[in-house]
């Protein structure tokens, strides 16, 4: 594994504390509110109201997705998907789909804070630094950007896609 940067470690494990943060589960009324529309958008088949109710109910119980998950798109991407209200599998794949670029983003990053960190040089305060020691980690930030934002690209080549890509 490739030695990073104290100072990326730092940002690493900033950014996976704000993509957990996001990761976390919806609100029960957000799921309902989602769950809902998508029954009003597509036909219930041989659903009566009630088993609609039932059904939706026990989707959104079971649902555990973010709250980026339930969007104006997911619900427009869920309704183009299903002619008839989806089975809970088909439902779960679709919005796998959208937080797998997050999910991606955030086993990057544990990558990245798991990575071993190069050895510091002591070089102070950025007022006390030279210009060629500014230089250097300026530069040394760009390498783990870019590093960061390819293993990024890469992993969004494997199909999935992303949600706004859809």
């Amino acid at each position: 594994m490739i030695p990073i940067p104290p100072t990326a470690r730092v940002e690493a494990e900033r950014a996976l504390v704000a993509i957990e943060v996001a990761l976390q589960p919806a609100p029960r009324e957000i799921v309902d509110r989602w769950v809902a529309a998508l029954g009003t958008l597509v036909a219930g088949g041989q659903l009566t109201v009630e088993d609609a109710r039932t059904k939706g109910a026990a989707y959104a119980a079971m649902l555990t997705y973010p709250r980026s998950a339930y969007t104006r798109a997911s619900l427009d991407a869920a309704a183009r998907a299903f002619k008839w209200f989806p089975a809970y599998a088909e439902l779960c794949q679709l919005l796998d789909g959208e937080v797998a670029t997050v999910q991606r983003q955030r086993h990057m990053l544990r990558r990245a804070i798991a990575a071993p960190v190069e050895s510091a040089k002591a070089v102070g305060r950025w007022s006390a630094m030279t210009d060629e020691q500014k230089a250097e980690f300026e530069a040394t930030m760009a390498k783990f950007r870019s590093r960061f934002a390819s293993d990024a690209s890469r992993s969004a080549e494997d199909g999935s896609g992303t949600p706004e890509a859809r």
